[in-house]
């Protein structure tokens, strides 16, 4: 029996443009800075432009329900962009992108007024302008968004073990066609769905048995029915430019994160040299700057299940404890945007040791 969706209400988010620092920008000067796209109600980048701020870049987080307000110009200027080019101004400030990343800025969350036409129009011109701006930034982040069927052929044919996996419209006839014992059956695209803006509901995986498999009703559309691969443990790794974190994960059931998030003991774990090194083969070929792994480790084998680019990792820290992934993420961007100034032969600022720029750990966490 199929368990109910769930609930994931954003709607009360308050979309706005965040600078980081805060001080009024010249006008006349197109600085050099960070642009981070995201929802409103998701931690990660809050945290990433208090860090930024500590290491010395600049940055603005543009969150997708406040687009409506914002008021925006982007100046493309003859040949290739450098630091005189490609200015953005945002709200009366001027700046060039040196990195650009946007997660979760889907035309889904954008709010919706006068009319279907012009709320379709509105949401894909401002995703277009995202994406379009993060192809012409020197750096953008994750990298290539492989779906979940590409990466399942792309990390068999690297020699990565994947389950073995069905997609079919009648999930009940996989069992007779099949030795293993339970089964998965996941949705093939993303879990979470957005029936209006801020409201999303999420499809999680199922875990059955094979008589249970057998009696499931035939959907109108296609499933993926995988192999539930007994293990010893779970892993959710954090690729960043080649560097890796870990964490260990116990969850009684797919979707325990979301109803008993409790009861699922989440460790920071060292990576094993196979799992890192399946890791970076798969990141090199998705072209991934980002990625959130979900690997199994069966004995000596690791097993991959799916990478998201989109991968939240406040959730993680907070559950195990410190800041890990969010100091490198942090560095990251820094890395890249030193290198953006250095490639348009601006001065990079004065190089202070890492650790003293980040100072103490951020505690807590926001899902």
């Amino acid at each position: 029996m199929p368990m109910p969706p769930v609930t994931v209400d954003l709607r009360s988010s308050r979309g706005v443009v965040t600078w980081s620092p805060p001080e009024p920008y010249d006008p006349l000067t197109a600085t050099p800075c960070v642009v981070l796209a995201d929802r409103a109600g998701c931690g990660e980048f809050p945290v990433l432009q208090t860090l930024l701020c500590r290491l010395g870049v600049p940055s603005v987080r543009i969150d997708a329900e406040g687009v409506s307000a914002l008021d925006l110009s982007f100046r493309l200027g003859g040949g290739s962009l450098t630091l005189d080019d490609g200015s953005l101004t945002l709200d009366g400030r001027r700046v060039v992108p040196t990195v650009v990343w946007a997660r979760h800025f889907s035309p889904r969350a954008m709010p919706r007024a006068g009319g279907p036409a012009a709320a379709m129009v509105r949401a894909d011109s401002w995703t277009a302008l995202v994406r379009q701006l993060a192809s012409l930034a020197p750096s953008s982040l994750p990298g290539g968004s492989p779906g979940h069927l590409e990466q399942l052929a792309g990390a068999a044919r690297a020699g990565v073990r994947v389950p073995e996996t069905v997609v079919t419209t009648d999930p009940a006839a996989v069992p007779a066609r099949s030795a293993a014992r339970r089964f998965v059956v996941k949705v093939v695209d993303e879990h979470f769905l957005e029936t209006a803006p801020g409201l999303l509901l999420g499809v999680f995986p199922q875990v059955l048995e094979r008589e249970e498999l057998a009696r499931l009703p035939a959907p109108d559309f296609p499933v993926m029915v995988q192999e539930h691969v007994e293990h010893d443990a779970e892993l959710r790794v954090y690729y960043l430019d080649g560097a890796v974190h870990a964490y260990a994960v116990d969850k009684p059931s797919p979707d325990s994160p979301w109803r008993e998030e409790a009861r699922v003991p989440v460790t920071p774990a060292a990576v094993p040299p196979a799992a890192a090194a399946a890791v970076r083969r798969l990141a090199r070929l998705w072209g991934l700057a980002y990625g959130a792994f979900d690997l199994l480790l069966a004995g000596a084998e690791v097993v991959f299940l799916e990478v998201n680019v989109d991968g939240d990792w406040r959730w993680f820290e907070s559950r195990a404890g410190g800041t890990a992934v969010s100091n490198a993420v942090a560095l990251m961007i820094r890395k890249r945007h030193l290198d953006a100034l250095r490639s348009a032969g601006a001065p990079p600022p004065i190089e202070i040791v890492d650790f003293l720029l980040l100072g103490t750990p951020m505690a807590g966490g926001a899902r």
